[in-house]
């Protein structure tokens, strides 16, 4: 199985092993119905489907952006997309979709659809944090942008009808920085590489 392969199939089992205690968790607790909240059509107007999506994906592009610049501005940013970007060499635009699928449904509903309901936004937004702790002292700004983006996942959980916003949200942001990091890095060694030999 190649490099690309692997991760996939890691983040496969991370992700339905999160979804499933999510799932059970949310049936278990009545937590389900609170996930797709949006109003009927006799209700008082709120949230539909289209402002969720719409919402969703535009803070999701806002992410992307504020990611760009950081890593752009700050040299632990910076240094934070190289180690991610050795991970995701060879990881091409099928994979990273795949990634950011999984990572946005299994993350939402245990994280979002579960542990905020149980226990509030700070404290959810907090232990969402605290999964996203890597082997090195680089690894804290992906600690801290967990917490920032985990923040805005959870208030829009709250104001836009339950999981659709935060997933497309959180599915937009991974989607297209996964596709860079990986873009990147085979870049960067596809230019390490030494140039073929002439005339032989």
């Amino acid at each position: 199985m190649t490099k690309p392969g692997r991760i996939v199939s890691l983040a496969a089992g991370l992700y339905s092993a999160m979804l499933v205690v999510g799932l059970v968790w949310g049936l278990a607790r009545g937590h389900v119905a609170d996930w797709w909240s949006f109003p009927g059509p006799w209700d008082d107007p709120g949230p539909t489907p289209l402002s969720a999506l719409l919402f969703g994906a535009l803070l999701g592009l806002g992410g992307v952006g504020l990611s760009y610049v950081m890593e752009r501005t700050v040299e632990g940013v910076r240094h934070l997309g190289e180690r991610f970007g050795m991970i995701l060499a060879g990881v091409g635009v099928k994979e990273a979709l795949l990634l950011a699928l999984f990572s946005s449904v299994g993350e939402e509903v245990l994280f979002r659809g579960c542990l905020q309901s149980e226990l509030g936004l700070l404290p959810a937004t907090l232990l969402f944090a605290l999964v996203h702790v890597g082997p090195e002292r680089v690894y804290l700004w992906w600690t801290g942008s967990a917490f920032v983006f985990g923040l805005g996942l959870g208030v829009l959980y709250d104001v836009q009808g339950g999981l659709l916003a935060p997933i497309v949200m959180h599915f937009v942001i991974n989607a297209i920085n996964i596709t860079l990091l990986g873009k990147k890095a085979a870049a960067k060694n596809a230019e390490a590489l030494p140039a073929p030999l002439e005339g032989f």
